[in-house]
């Protein structure tokens, strides 16, 4: 399934406009940037390796939820 950015526009008198992005939603689970890792416990989590500053650069490691998504999700090649 596929899925893209909403929109709504308000055009005046209880009045709007709907429409799509043509940006696509790229939900975690199927995300490049999404690996299964062992933590510390050795319990298997699932991570985004995604830079958490992008102006920095900085690596940053956050657990994720297989539903979630973010504006810099990026479709997995696999």
């Amino acid at each position: 399934m596929t899925e893209y950015v909403g929109y709504k526009d308000h055009i005046g008198d209880g009045m709007c406009n709907f429409g799509l992005t043509d940006e696509r939603i790229v939900r975690c689970r199927d995300c490049r940037h999404m690996h299964k890792v062992r933590n510390w416990l050795g319990m298997v989590v699932d991570e985004c390796w995604l830079h958490a500053d992008r102006e920095s650069g900085a690596l940053g490691k956050v657990n994720t939820e297989l539903d979630g998504f973010c504006k810099w999700g990026e479709l997995r090649n696999d």
